[in-house]
């Protein structure tokens, strides 16, 4: 089958979503933190792949999505003083 042309909102803009993976992380630690992170990521690439997108470019919007939630993570530790 053929890649798609298919694009959607990048994953990393979506605020809501960003913010609310970046919290249920900071709550996490070590294997829990990781496996929230691979159940979270295998529930989104499921929705992209069911909405055309092609594999290539979920992953594409994964890894910028991961970017974002890391910053988010470290912006909001730094205000803190963390």
């Amino acid at each position: 089958m053929a890649d798609s042309n298919i694009s959607a909102f990048p994953l990393h803009r979506r605020r809501k979503l960003v913010e609310s993976i970046a919290r249920d992380l900071e709550s996490k630690n070590g294997e829990d933190a990781n496996a929230f992170w691979r159940s979270t990521v295998k529930t989104i690439l499921v929705q992209l792949s069911a909405s055309g997108i092609a594999p290539g470019i979920a992953e594409q919007e994964i890894r910028m999505l991961l970017r974002a939630v890391l910053g988010g993570i470290a912006t909001r530790s730094a205000k803190l003083g963390r």
